[in-house]
């Protein structure tokens, strides 16, 4: 453990000073950490997005608090029910200095609470506490009294309302954010190497079913001996980040209201011997799996992924429906019919190729 603190310190100091290198902001900083704290943590994507939202909704007030044109997203307004009272702060002698300091104390704050008893808790807390010593401050300074003009204590309210505001979410993140009321039609199956006769007490072959397994690992590395849940079906409650309500759904199914943004409709089902849907669905299944067949480390293929390449499909080509999709899509070689771009209407020269394997 002590070698890997050790390895943890000096990668984040390499960090730090690349970044001073290439002049990169302080909040740039930050987020790289809560990045690295994802990578320590359980893999629940739609989790990780609302923290990285909130690091970053908190850093931009920590930053529009002290511009005379910009307005803070939060302080002083509200997010979902929960309203942030905010007075302004005195002016600074230095506001980038302050700006700075301001955000790493919310940064800090927001991370420190959010990945607390993560299995990388003793890593991210390291490499927080070591960026705070880096840059000059004092973690353990927790004044939320902004009114003194500290930045520090601007930073720790900031921090301090939205972790409040965010427990009123919709995420539940106080229940660990488990589901409230979703509830899978099928049984879970269970999978004994030793017994294993396929799925024939299947309810629903178009609904969601719980796997379990002796030994589950995550996308982190992390072990599990339980069933994994069904990672945030209800994440239509939470309070979302420039989703209006004019593109939102509301579905209705077992007494309880879904909220779907920019609801594409359902996907082919499988039915019938012969149904469209169920051609649809088969044709589905056998391109995902043909295209898997293609990710093969030995194949010598390089391709570029630049904008040269990739992009730039007609409009009146787009699949209108799904029908259209074996047209559109290269089933044996991958890929769709994209003509790439010539140029790059910002610098008005040809884009450099990125070539990959």
């Amino acid at each position: 453990m002590k070698a890997y603190l050790r390895y943890s310190l000096f990668a984040i100091l390499i960090t730090i000073s690349s970044s001073s290198v290439a002049q990169t902001s302080v909040a740039h900083e930050w987020i790289d950490i809560n990045l690295e704290a994802v990578r320590k943590d359980f893999a629940r994507p739609t989790v990780h997005a609302r923290n990285l939202w909130h690091t970053s909704l908190a850093m931009y007030d920590a930053w529009a608090a002290y511009d005379s044109v910009a307005t803070p997203y939060f302080l002083g307004k509200s997010l979902g029910n929960y309203n942030s009272a905010y007075d302004g702060i005195p002016e600074p002698a230095v506001i980038q200095s302050a700006r700075e300091e301001a955000i790493s104390f919310a940064a800090y704050r927001m991370i420190r609470h959010r990945y607390t008893g993560s299995p990388g808790q003793v890593n991210t807390f390291f490499i927080l506490d070591t960026m705070m010593t880096h840059l000059g401050y004092d973690p353990s300074f927790t004044s939320i009294d902004y009114s003194t003009g500290i930045p520090a204590a601007l930073g720790n309210y900031i921090a301090q309302q939205l972790i409040t505001a965010a427990m009123f979410d919709g995420a539940n993140e106080s229940g660990g954010y488990d589901n409230l009321y979703y509830e899978p039609v099928n049984e879970e199956l269970v999978i004994d190497q030793a017994h294993f006769i396929g799925n024939p007490d299947i309810d629903s072959l178009n609904r969601w079913q719980p796997i379990g397994l002796t030994l589950f690992c995550d996308q982190g590395g992390n072990p599990f001996v339980s069933t994994p849940d069904f990672l945030s079906p209800e994440w239509g409650d939470v309070v979302p980040f420039s989703l209006a309500d004019s593109v939102k759904s509301v579905k209705t199914r077992d007494g309880n209201d879904w909220n779907v943004y920019h609801d594409p409709g359902p996907p082919p089902k499988i039915g019938l011997e012969g149904d469209a849907e169920t051609d649809l669905y088969r044709w589905g299944f056998d391109l995902v799996a043909k295209w898997s067949s293609h990710l093969d480390p030995d194949d010598p293929t390089i391709w570029d992924i630049s904008p040269a390449s990739i992009g730039n499909i007609p409009f009146e080509t787009l699949p209108e429906n799904y029908e259209d999709y074996p047209d559109f899509y290269d089933r044996d070689n991958g890929g769709d019919a994209s003509q790439g771009h010539d140029i790059n209407p910002h610098t008005g020269m040809p884009y450099e190729p990125q070539i990959v394997p």
